[in-house]
């Protein structure tokens, strides 16, 4: 779209160094100066200011161009000089406007000329009017305001007077009387200015050039001459500055003495527009990301007004335009010339969309030498960390980029062109924020443009944060190359040994769902299987991410080859392992002594500090996921591999669960559970693997689950888990301390029946009947079958006192048990009294049943007597022995002890007159209110003896 002037290609160019001695020998070709140098707005201040003042129409005769040195005073001069000179170029370049105004004389007088006759001398002589000054050459006076006066009324006549204090300062040195030169002129221009006041000079217009700022290293009587001078010329001066450095001015100036005229606006506008949209995406998507708080909007109208340039340029720039003996507009036009032919030639103009500051190419040594005399204490911080022929910092983080990207030096270069200043208390450096909005672009990626900024801040020696976040370059060392001192004391063992503290604090098990023992870099020695645990091993890289092969040999002579895993990976990034591994040890060491220093952790120093061992343990982890990436497992088919890829959560790893998640997508682990589904598909997987015989010590096969590769890894539980599952469901059964898996017959049915109710009146049995495997049957008399009455309910009643029950499974699937017979069991209720004839007893129990009793103490099972009614007892009965029997079998027995208070000698008479309390020591349940009162009617019965009398029946009932 533009091309850029031979001028910038050539090694000769002298146009930006021009002075007005060039003018004077007619060296300056007027239609290539202005070809090539834009008429800034001072410039048109200028020239209507002196053409005004031709045509008699201002009284300002004293022009001061105020800027520093290189600031374009001269190149104004100059363009004024030759539009002043000829007419047909002033119109060419101003238009009529300032035609027909007549012959314009230009003298000019420039500091760095010797000037015999004094600046008067050369004035006069350039006039043709030496002889009129003749008077004050020998010795050299300064004329007065008269006698300038009439030198110059007349005629027309421009005067340029340029860099004069290097003239004064030698003309100091001069013995003129009792004075000096540069004294004699002091009088001689300050006569000058006041007679370019008068009326007779109302057509003559002097222009002179202001460098105090820039030459304030000279004497203190030449300041105070100088500034003399000054107060007289501010009298009636005007000041203009030529060039507007703080505008977009500079972008047009670079434009047009860089590169040729445009041939098409339209498609030139077109261009830049698209461009400028391109660059207001790409900051808004940094924006968007938290990168940066500059605008698209911002952006965009930058690169209209400035286009082919980054705006970020302008602001860049006026960091040290103001640095000591830096020529401001002259110095950056030579600076950008530079630039522009190294990005044409390089051919990187090709895919380059604007000229930016990191365009520089600082291993060119003219490039490099610029930035030297801008500001020489950088040259280090350059050579190290910027630009050294592919050694620097910046370029070998570039070089390890496989995408080819120079992120890391356009960044780094950014960051020096904002680290040029060399002024008190100037601003150095840009914010993160800032230097992102500055360097996004369509064609870069920003977020790998911030990865290369932290590398940067993490490996640059001579990069530096202020407290306002502002990063810059300095002329010392940073805290970075501190570190690396360190880093170079330390051996690889003291990164090993770091490295295995690292790994360990990470892949230790805290769950302990997995493996539960873990060798961290260990000996082959070292490691120790264990038949109930699985152990991770993490190991050293081998070379082609295998298997290291004294793994291999252990493995094939270990006898629990599925209670190990090994963690390997990469070889080839050990070395940046250990390098990193050494920083962070280094980084620590400097943070302990900043401590024992007594540092406050506010301090600048010590959060750059925490800073630095932050992304050093981010390097560092970042190393150990390239290094530790493959994970080898055993399985049915040998020792496979997969692709482990540490995830972090701040600087921070969980190995263990990483581990897990691994074997899990690789079907090697499966998390606990008891759920029925899954207990019954571990049987199978277990009964398939591991317990492959009818029956088998537990111990076996755990044991074969240590050995065995096809079986998965579960949680350390999970084997007994099962085993208790399996015992449960009567899926395996425990015999004689081994393990007996199924399928198991069934078990025969089974009948069980229970009395749990005997109602006395009714002599009525409830019973709980309960089946296993089948339908229940009863008969009586006889062993049921199926033909016999079937139980339909689990409570039943019956007045027999003798039932049998049977469980049948009508599937057939279950053998039939053993006929479950009930005999009723009814207690012997007694009863004692006295009698005229002693102690009577009287026993009772189901009219079905048998009684028989001793009263000598004998069993009455054997040698007792039959009852048949009640029995008197011998006076030395001191219990009663009894038993029932149904069918000669035996129900239940019964040794009551003998009352001896209802003897005739201590008979105990009743107190009518007072209630009978009865005690129940049993819960009983009664149905009716009738029933409840009845038993109590028992204990108090009418004695034979006495009417009226009542006695305590000593009856306790079972």
């Amino acid at each position: 779209m533009l091309k850029p002037r031979a001028s910038v290609f050539s090694d000769s160019v002298r146009d930006d160094v021009l002075n007005l001695s060039d003018f004077a020998e007619g060296r300056i070709d007027q239609d290539k100066f202005f070809a090539e140098n834009f008429k800034t707005q001072g410039m048109t201040m200028l020239f209507d200011a002196a053409f005004k003042r031709f045509r008699g129409e201002s009284d300002t005769g004293v022009v001061k161009l105020t800027q520093a040195m290189g600031g374009g005073k001269t190149h104004s001069m100059l363009a004024l000089a030759l539009l002043v000179r000829d007419e047909a170029l002033r119109v060419k370049v101003l238009g009529d406007a300032y035609a027909g105004i007549g012959n314009i004389k230009v003298v000019s007088f420039s500091g760095r000329e010797n000037a015999d006759f004094g600046i008067w001398g050369s004035i006069a002589e350039q006039l043709g009017k030496k002889d009129v000054f003749s008077g004050y050459y020998t010795p050299l006076r300064a004329p007065g305001e008269s006698a300038w006066i009439n030198l110059l009324k007349g005629e027309k006549t421009l005067i340029l007077l340029d860099e004069l204090p290097p003239y004064l300062e030698n003309a100091k040195s001069i013995t003129v009387g009792n004075s000096d030169l540069s004294k004699v002129t002091m009088t001689a221009l300050a006569n000058l200015f006041s007679a370019l006041g008068k009326e007779q000079l109302n057509d003559v217009c002097l222009v002179f050039s202001d460098l105090k700022a820039a030459y304030e290293s000279g004497s203190e009587l030449l300041q105070s001459s100088f500034r003399e001078l000054e107060q007289e010329a501010k009298r009636i001066a005007i000041e203009i500055a030529p060039v507007a450095l703080n505008s977009d001015e500079i972008y047009a100036i670079l434009r047009k003495r860089l590169f040729e005229a445009i041939t098409d606006k339209a498609d030139f506008d077109y261009e830049k527009n698209r461009i400028a949209m391109a660059y207001k995406d790409a900051v808004a998507t940094a924006k968007k990301l938290g990168f940066t708080a500059y605008t698209g909007e911002a952006v965009y109208q930058g690169i209209v007004d400035a286009y082919l340039f980054h705006p970020s340029i302008k602001e860049l720039y006026a960091r040290f335009k103001e640095n000591q003996n830096f020529q401001q507009t002259r110095g950056l036009i030579k600076l950008m010339r530079q630039i522009v032919r190294e990005i044409y030639e390089s051919g990187k103009a090709d895919h380059t969309y604007l000229i930016n500051v990191y365009d520089v190419n600082l291993n060119k040594s003219n490039l490099m030498a610029m930035f030297r005399q801008i500001k020489p204490s950088l040259e280090d911080a350059i050579s190290h960390d910027i630009a050294q022929n592919h050694l620097s910092v910046a370029e070998n983080i570039d070089a390890e980029r496989s995408d080819g990207a120079d992120y890391a030096q356009q960044m780094a270069k950014m960051l020096l062109v904002s680290s040029l200043s060399t002024a008190t208390h100037s601003i150095l450096g840009l914010t993160e924020a800032d230097a992102l909005g500055y360097i996004s672009a369509p064609d870069i990626d920003i977020s790998s443009m911030k990865t290369a900024l932290e590398e940067l801040k993490t490996l640059c020696w001579y990069m530096k944060t202020d407290n306002r976040g502002r990063l810059y370059f300095q002329n010392t060392k940073n805290m970075v190359a501190e570190m690396n001192t360190l880093v170079d004391a330390y051996t690889n063992e003291n990164a090993r040994k770091e490295l295995k503290r690292l790994l360990t604090e990470n892949f230790t098990p805290r769950m302990k769902i997995c493996y539960e023992q873990l060798f961290v870099l260990p000996a082959i020695d070292e490691i120790e299987l264990d038949e109930n645990k699985i152990s991770l091993v993490v190991f050293e890289p081998y070379i082609g991410n295998k298997l290291h092969p004294d793994l291999e040999e252990f493995y094939r002579e270990s006898s629990y080859k599925n209670r190990v895993m090994f963690l390997s990976g990469d070889r080839s990034f050990m070395d940046k392992l250990y390098l990193n591994c050494k920083k962070l040890k280094a980084i620590q060491s400097i943070l302990d002594t900043l401590k024992s220093e007594g540092v406050s952790a506010a301090d600048q120093q010590y959060k750059e500090a925490e800073t630095q061992c932050d992304k050093t343990l981010q390097a560092l982890l970042s190393a150990i996921r390239e290094t530790f990436i493959t994970l080898h497992y055993p399985t049915k088919n040998g020792i496979v591999s997969s692709d482990f890829r540490l995830e972090f959560k701040g600087n921070k790893f969980d190995g263990e669960e990483q581990i897990i998640a691994v074997l899990k997508e690789g079907m090697k682990y499966e998390p606990f559970s008891k759920d029925d589904s899954f207990m019954e598909t571990l049987r199978k997987k277990c009964e398939s693997r591991l317990f492959t015989t009818k029956e088998m010590a537990y111990s076996q096969i755990v044991s074969r689950a240590a050995s065995e590769t096809s079986w998965q890894w579960y949680h350390p539980d999970q084997l007994g888990s099962l085993r208790d599952d399996c015992l449960k469901k009567d899926k395996w059964r425990e015999i004689g301390g081994y393990l007996v898996r199924g399928p198991f017959e069934k078990d025969p049915t089974s009948v069980t029946v229970s009395q749990t109710r005997y109602d006395e009146g009714r002599q009525e049995f409830t019973l709980r009947v309960h089946g296993v495997g089948g339908r229940v049957y009863y008969d009586i008399g006889a062993d049921p079958t199926e033909a016999s009455t079937e139980v339909d309910a689990d409570v039943f009643t019956t007045k027999e006192v003798s039932l049998r029950f049977i469980c049948i499974d009508p599937t057939g699937e279950r053998k039939t048990g053993a006929v479950t017979e009930f005999l009723g069991r009814v207690p012997i209720r007694y009863g004692q009294r006295m009698t005229p004839n002693g102690r009577v007893m009287e026993l009772a129990a189901h009219s079905a049943y048998e009684v028989r009793y001793s009263t000598d103490g004998s069993d009455p099972k054997t040698s007792g007597g039959i009852y048949n009614g009640e029995i008197i007892l011998p006076d030395d009965c001191k219990f009663v022995r009894a038993a029932t029997f149904y069918d000669d079998q035996l129900i239940d027995t019964k040794d009551i002890s003998m009352d001896t208070s209802t003897d005739a000698g201590t008979q105990q008479k009743l107190d009518e007159t007072k209630p009978l309390t009865l005690r129940w020591h049993k819960m009983r349940k009664f149905e009716d209110t009738e029933r409840a009162y009845q038993p109590s009617s028992r204990y108090i019965c009418p004695f034979a003896a006495g009417a009226g009398e009542a006695a305590l029946l000593a009856e306790i009932w079972a």
